[in-house]
Formats: C-alpha cells, structure tokens, sequence
C-alpha cells in the first residue's frame, strides 16, 4: 500500500511540475519536459541564466554520450536552447 501511495505521489508532483514551466503548452516547453526528465527530474527553467543553462546542455551532451543515451537532434537541442533562453533567470 505505500509503494502505490508513493507512485501516486510521485506521478502527481511530476504532473504538477511539468504544468508549472512557462508556456507549458509549447512545442519547445513539451520537448524540453520530455528530453529533460528522462534521467532526472525536470529542472525548472528560472533555475539557472542562460550562460548557466549553455554550459549544462553541453555537460548533458556528454553525459548522454558516456552513458549510451539517444540524444536530441541538432534541432531539439537548438529548440531546447531557446526555450530555456528565452525563459532563463
């Protein structure tokens, strides 16, 4: 019974958290959600300014590569890039 109270749980902040990003609704905002929660949980946009943000998409470039992870697209990760341009600290 805990383990589905917590499955609950968690499902429930993940939804919250993903309808709380700016423009939730946006192409850029649903791939960010999407690529950016696959192996952790989805950063908040405001979390980081966009020098910041620049310097964790290559460390999460390298990451994916050293662990075997599809990685976005040259066009996903400039999609990506601006989401998180337009909507940094």
């Amino acid at each position: 019974m805990k383990k589905i109270a917590l499955i609950f749980a968690l499902s429930f902040t993940t939804t919250t958290w993903a309808a709380e990003i700016p423009d939730a609704d946006s192409p850029a905002a649903k791939l960010f959600a999407n690529k950016c929660s696959v192996c952790h949980a989805m950063p908040y946009p405001e979390r980081l300014d966009w020098p910041h943000w620049r310097h964790m998409l290559g460390v999460m470039k390298q990451r994916m590569d050293e662990r075997g992870i599809a990685e976005p697209s040259n066009a996903e990760w400039r999609q990506i890039a601006a989401y998180l341009k337009k909507n940094a600290r």
